[in-house]
């Protein structure tokens, strides 16, 4: 009797870690890419040094934009900041003319 229960306790933890593996993998995942900028840099980076952009988490406690240059240089910006909404449109129309050839 007690090892029918040693191997029934064994099968539902077995089960217990399988769901929490794969239940964790997107979060897990989500949690890597997340980046939370705690002070922003209002450095003028030239638009040919720049590479990407990206919003920060919605988890953080402020949203910034996070600009990328071709260096993998990252820079946290304000997005009310007059530079980091012109920087943002001209990668934004860098995109979509890739997308379009």
């Amino acid at each position: 009797m007690m090892t029918v229960l040693k191997t029934a306790i064994l099968l539902l933890m077995l089960c217990c870690a399988v769901q929490l593996s794969t239940s964790a993998g997107p979060l897990a995942d989500d949690l890597a890419k997340s980046v939370c900028c705690f002070s922003v840099n209002n450095v003028k980076i030239p638009k040919k040094k720049l590479e990407s952009y990206r919003w920060t988490s919605s988890s953080c406690p402020l949203r910034h934009i996070v600009f990328e240059t071709v260096k993998k240089r990252q820079f946290c910006m304000n997005p009310e900041n007059s530079w980091a909404k012109l920087n943002k449109n001209h990668i934004d129309k860098k995109r979509a003319s890739k997308s379009s050839k």
